[in-house]
């Protein structure tokens, strides 16, 4: 049996991308390599860092990545399906999207597409295991996967990702979890990028430029590419990297397959309706030759004039700019294409510039050394303020050049100085790679900014002049005066929290008899996006995350306390607190009673 068996174990990134997905890996008996799989059709000699996020159901069956033929039509994009709140489709006639939902068979939901796409990516992933370490080391080794998702999705599709992994294979009597994008992104640059002058105290943005993943920002209008951007304060470099939150991450509707729409549409413009005549494989070789070249490579450098791309099936036509078969493109139209997308970068990265600069000064050296000794980050850094002192830029548009050269020259830190950009070897599979870091050294973030506030509707006593009567009722165990709908909120937006610290809350639960003690206690977890949350849960900005359902039956029958209501009879009554972890991704809950923990909390999702 080879040394790398035993109680070692196997730490797995997996990138599941909107337009793209990776895989990466390391054995923790050599933390130090780690392994990004770029093989994909093993009949085929073409490596990649990342493999499509495409789909096709044919007649012989799931095709997938770089194995789908050219002629079959592939359901592109599905990954945003899985939070239609955040998606438009009124203006996206031609889209992908919208050419990936008349695509998806009958009788399956976005979910299960996503779930036979992650299948393929488990079965790869398998497959390429046994290959490098053979299958008796895969079969004992404990298979421990971390699974990126975008910072700013709602926590039903967070939830939703997370059951299809499961489904597809990746939970099946293993370790699986959830890491934002940006965090993944973050450990990974901070280790890779060396040399360099970051140190502790000192602030830094992260923004993942990423393909196709629609966050919060400019107004909810449909789009489809992301940018997701947060900061943090190094509070230790070693023996282990440690960060803190500085301000909230933030996210906007740019990304480099907004570039890929914008020269779709300019090649409507000029050819009309022969775009849709075009075979499909032809369309496809011409989008990929986009994507993966001009788009990569373009500068607006004096030498590039014009751009070529080819365009099959098309005959010449000087008025539409088609010459010897290749799409003529101008430096200018290149620079349209590029340019309301740049912009959008530009200002979501000088927003969070300024929101980081809005803060008073850097840490002073005795803080430092605090820091370095030890002593608990958060109560220093939280009243202390902050500049930036880089932007590292990562994901498959964080190589672009051109995108670099805007950020150079237009975003300014205090003093208007420019900003220090800093741009990882292979930024394309950062996400990924971080996401093995962190399942080998655990937790980076010591503290969070929360993005929205969470609580639950109670009943209070009721104040005349100040609640409804119409929420008003009696108590019929105790006879109180009470009123219903209220908010009481466990954490407000842009707290700062503690992954090993969970917020915590009591309820009080009433039970008839001990014979009805099983009856599940079901509790609707409620959230808000306003900078005050609201007292009444009828507000519109409230809405319900998830239902947690506590499941009473393993708790000793001698905790509940036995009262007298008002009309003579016996009722019980059981205290326990709600326990909340906000993780990098994922909510999770328990519930305690005199000290004791209970895992015994299942959180149900609603999801559209």
């Amino acid at each position: 049996m080879s040394q790398l068996s035993g109680l070692n174990s196997i730490k797995i990134g997996i990138d599941f991308g909107t337009t793209y997905s990776g895989i990466a890996w390391a054995h923790t008996s050599t933390p130090e390599k780690i392994n990004v799989i770029d093989r994909w059709v093993a009949s085929r000699k073409r490596t990649s860092g990342k493999v499509p996020s495409e789909i096709a159901y044919t007649k012989s069956g799931v095709k997938w990545g770089f194995g789908i033929p050219n002629k079959e039509s592939r359901l592109s994009w599905f990954k945003l399906l899985l939070d239609p709140t955040k998606y438009s489709l009124a203006n996206a006639k031609n889209s992908p999207l919208a050419r990936t939902k008349e695509l998806i068979p009958d009788g399956k939901k976005p979910v299960d597409v996503v779930t036979d796409y992650m299948s393929e990516l488990y079965k790869r992933t398998i497959e390429h295991l046994e290959g490098a370490l053979g299958p008796e080391i895969v079969e004992v080794s404990p298979l421990d996967f971390v699974i990126t998702v975008p910072a700013v999705w709602s926590d039903a599709a967070k939830n939703l990702t997370l059951q299809a992994a499961e489904r597809a294979g990746f939970g099946r009597k293993k370790s699986i979890r959830l890491i934002s994008e940006p965090e993944a992104a973050a450990v990974c640059c901070l280790k890779e990028i060396e040399p360099n002058d970051l140190k502790v105290g000192d602030t830094f943005i992260v923004a993942d430029c990423g393909g196709g993943t629609v966050l919060r920002g400019y107004g909810g209008r449909a789009a489809h590419g992301k940018q997701d951007v947060i900061s943090y304060t190094i509070t230790r470099k070693s023996p282990k990297l440690e960060v803190v939150e500085c301000v909230e991450g933030t996210g906007a509707m740019c990304g480099s397959t907004v570039l890929n729409e914008r020269f779709e549409q300019l090649v409507r413009d000029r050819i009309g309706s022969r775009f849709d005549k075009m075979k499909p494989e032809g369309r496809a070789f011409m989008m990929n030759e986009f994507n993966d070249t001009l788009k990569r490579n373009f500068t607006d450098s004096e030498d590039e004039d014009i751009s070529t791309c080819p365009i099959p099936g098309i005959a010449d036509d000087s008025t539409a700019g088609i010459e010897d078969g290749m799409f003529v493109i101008e430096r200018e139209e290149m620079r349209k294409i590029f340019d309301p997308v740049v912009q959008k970068v530009v200002q979501l990265v000088q927003q969070q510039v300024n929101e980081v600069e809005k803060l008073k000064s850097n840490l002073s050296s005795e803080d430092i050394e605090w820091l370095r000794l030890g002593i608990p980050s958060q109560n220093i850094v939280s009243r202390h303020r902050r500049h930036v002192k880089a932007l590292i830029l990562v994901g498959g548009f964080g190589e672009s050049e051109y995108l670099r050269n805007r950020l150079q020259a237009e975003v300014r830190i205090n003093d208007d100085r420019k900003i220090s950009i800093l741009q990882p070897v292979n930024a394309w599979t950062a996400v990924v790679r971080g996401a093995v870091m962190r399942g080998l050294e655990g937790e980076m973030v010591r503290t969070r900014k929360v993005t929205k506030s969470y609580g639950n509707a109670c009943s209070v006593p009721f104040i005349m002049g100040v609640h409804s009567p119409l929420d008003a009722y009696v108590d019929p165990h105790d006879g109180g005066y009470m009123c219903r709908k209220r908010m009481r909120w466990y954490i407000t937006k842009g707290d700062d929290v503690q992954e090993n610290d969970p917020v915590r809350y009591a309820f009080f639960v009433n039970r008839t008899s001990l014979d009805d003690i099983s009856d599940s206690i079901k509790i609707p977890l409620l959230s808000s996006d306003a900078p005050d949350p609201p007292d009444s849960s009828n507000s519109g900005c409230v809405s319900q995350v998830c239902v947690l359902e506590v499941d009473p039956s393993v708790i000793p029958k001698e905790k509940f306390t036995k009262k007298i209501g008002l009309d003579g009879h016996p009722y019980y009554r059981i205290r326990f607190d709600l326990l909340m972890k906000i993780q990098s991704a994922t909510l999770v809950f328990e519930f305690e009673i005199d000290g004791t923990k209970y895992q015994d909390v299942k959180a149900n999702y609603y999801h559209l």
